[in-house]
């Protein structure tokens, strides 16, 4: 189903009884709770490769994250298309190394492998931006680079709020069913309405053949093969 299709059906289920925007409101925690059992299941499921929001500037120690992102999973870099990605390890703030590589001329260089020389911090909220809106996540590199370099994120998406037809849907439509009873739930109870109850079960019954859908997702059964001798009397 659209989201447009999903309000009608909870706008239907719930006697045309509330305002488009409490509709829409609980379309939205619906379609939030799920998502983070969604996560919880499966937590690749909402992942994300980007290598076009950041990258790396001589001199330049703070970035600035893309607000969909969620969990940062991995963070590479490379100097050029023509080389391979570098991993960039993930930094104790506390550790000596990042430390000293902050406030210091030195710092530990490894070459084993495809491991980078930087290490990065994040995501993380500073006070002022957290005390905003946006809420923009940013992430800290050290040493600081001298030079431009490519860079790859992955990273699990986070919800984005429903408010309208124009919204992302987020989620597969395997979930619209979960989706519409929990939202009918919510108003029903808002209501007081018995048949809160009766929408609750049948939520629950959607959610349960969805999560378990979300498990299996990538379940792949080995080949078997049958053995030439099967009697060897």
């Amino acid at each position: 189903m659209t989201l447009a299709q999903i309000f009608d059906s909870v706008n239907k289920k719930t006697y045309f009884s509330r305002d488009d925007d409490e509709i829409w409101a609980a379309i939205s925690n619906a379609a939030s709770t799920i998502f983070l059992q969604v996560v919880s299941e499966n937590s690749g499921f909402f992942i994300t490769w980007d290598t076009s929001t950041v990258a790396f500037a001589p001199n330049q120690e703070e970035y600035t994250l893309p607000v969909q992102l969620g969990e940062m999973v991995r963070v590479r870099e490379r100097l050029s298309a023509t080389e391979d990605w570098k991993v960039i390890p993930f930094a104790d703030i506390n550790a000596n190394s990042f430390t000293q590589a902050q406030f210091a001329s030195q710092f530990g260089i490894s070459f084993d492998g495809a491991q980078s020389e930087f290490q990065f911090y994040g995501p993380y909220l500073t006070a002022t931006d957290a005390a905003t809106g946006a809420q923009t996540q940013k992430m800290r590199i050290a040493p600081i680079p001298l030079d431009a370099r490519q860079v790859e994120l992955v990273y699990i998406a986070k919800f984005a709020d429903i408010t309208g037809t124009e919204s992302p849907k987020v989620l597969p439509n395997e979930a619209d069913g979960a989706v519409v009873w929990s939202a009918v739930e919510e108003l029903l109870a808002t209501n007081d309405d018995d048949n809160s109850e009766r929408a609750g079960a049948q939520k629950e019954e959607n959610l349960r053949w969805f999560l378990k859908w979300v498990r299996n997702r990538q379940f792949t059964q080995v080949r078997q093969v049958e053995p030439y001798v099967t009697d060897l009397d």
